[in-house]
């Protein structure tokens, strides 16, 4: 009984946890408080949790808050426990994403619960994979894309004027900064701070810019590259993956068959 943890991803800007809290875990008569500011993406079971703010059944449809200032109480009514995937950004990018949203200045987040998006459930999955895959720019981009839905919600109006035009340079940078460095080991941290900017605000940008995400534009380079390369590659295609930035060869497998409908080693031969 309790709490088990089990880290799947962790870098300066977001650690990812598998959190599974097993039967009797939780008895709803004692306060809790988490040390640090954190987002649960409820995968299975139930539970309800008692704060300040009331009572909120969290199931695997719901986001839950953790404030470091908030005491809460937790019990789990069904049999089961429940099993969650937890997210802990640097509070310098928290900030900015509150900043961004309608968040109480002196908490981190002005709610308990949010009642998730297909959106939001798509990410959580895309999230799983990436920290399946090691692909690190993937975890922190999925990641930063549930906090920004988590503190601004889906309806962001498209940026204007100044703004729009600030974006698309910054996209346009960034376009270079990965073309000149797209085979490497790439992180969202390596490339914000190469541009002078958080990676909230360059993912945000980016997407505003171009429809979608920076990982995405970094992974079709990769892999129209490795089309072009498949002929020298013909029996080391570990070798193409690695040396164009992918995690092994079964990442870059997922990757080219995801994107061309065919694995590299069907083209290879053909």
């Amino acid at each position: 009984m309790g709490l088990q943890h089990q880290n799947l991803y962790s870098s300066p800007l977001v650690t990812v946890d598998d959190v599974v809290c097993t039967e009797g875990c939780g008895d709803g008569r004692h306060e809790e408080h988490c040390p640090v500011a954190s987002i649960a993406l409820v995968r299975s079971g139930t539970f309800v949790r008692r704060d300040r703010l009331g009572k909120h059944v969290a199931d695997a449809t719901r986001v839950v808050f953790f404030d470091p200032t908030e005491t809460y109480m937790v019990d789990h009514p069904l049999p089961g426990g429940d099993r969650c995937t937890a997210l802990v950004f640097a509070p310098k990018v928290l900030r900015e994403a509150v900043r961004h949203g309608r968040g109480d200045p002196e908490r981190y987040f002005d709610k308990s619960t949010l009642q998730g998006s297909s959106e939001l459930h798509l990410l959580h999955r895309e999230l799983l994979l990436a920290a399946q895959l090691g692909d690190g720019v993937m975890v922190e981009e999925t990641a930063l894309a549930v906090l920004r839905l988590c503190t601004e919600g889906e309806g962001v109006p498209p940026l204007k004027g100044v703004a729009a035009r600030r974006a698309a340079a910054l996209a346009d940078q960034a376009q270079l900064l990965v073309a000149e460095n797209f085979a490497g080991r790439l992180t969202l941290e390596d490339i914000a701070a190469e541009l002078k900017v958080s990676p909230f605000r360059l993912c945000r940008a980016f997407r505003q810019a171009t429809g979608g995400s920076l990982h995405q534009h970094l992974t079709r380079l990769r892999l129209v590259t490795a089309l072009e390369r498949l002929p020298d590659y013909r029996d080391r295609l570990t070798d193409l993956a690695l040396d164009l930035g992918f995690s092994s060869h079964s990442h870059f497998t997922h990757a080219f068959r995801g994107y061309f409908g065919r694995a590299p080693s069907e083209l290879s031969r053909s």
